[in-house]
């Protein structure tokens, strides 16, 4: 007795290439509405750190010495004079960075004063410059 096999073998194939654009497709949409999130926090740089010097450019130098009197761009200024004088600065260079030069034995809040100051003028980048260890 022979037994038939009745199915025949219609040569069935699995075709992933519609996979393959499907699965790319989903890629490039989420990578395009990521939300790449940076941390609100400021980045600084303790004093006597060692690192990279920050690139030299339109930048804003704001020193505190140690009786916390404010000098911008080495002149000396009033608190009540800054955010005028931030102003000014923001007009000719919009995208420079505040590099805050705080002595060591200046206060906190003067920083922040600064810092705060700085913001209500919609600077963002902020840079606190220290000296290196070596």
């Amino acid at each position: 007795m022979r037994f038939r096999n009745n199915k025949k073998d219609s040569g069935l194939l699995i075709n992933i290439t519609p996979l393959i654009d499907i699965v790319f497709i989903l890629l490039i949409f989420f990578a395009v509405t990521t939300s790449f999130v940076t941390p609100s926090s400021i980045k600084v740089d303790l004093p006597k750190a060692t690192g990279e010097a920050t690139e030299q450019k339109a930048n804003i130098r704001i020193g505190i010495d140690s009786n916390g009197i404010l000098f911008v761009d080495g002149v000396k200024i009033q608190d009540n004079e800054l955010q005028d004088k931030l102003r000014a600065l923001k007009s000719t260079s919009p995208d420079a960075t505040i590099i805050i030069e705080a002595d060591e034995k200046s206060t906190h809040g003067k920083v922040v004063f600064v810092i705060d100051s700085a913001k209500k003028v919609d600077f963002i980048k902020f840079a606190i410059a220290t000296e290196d260890t070596e």
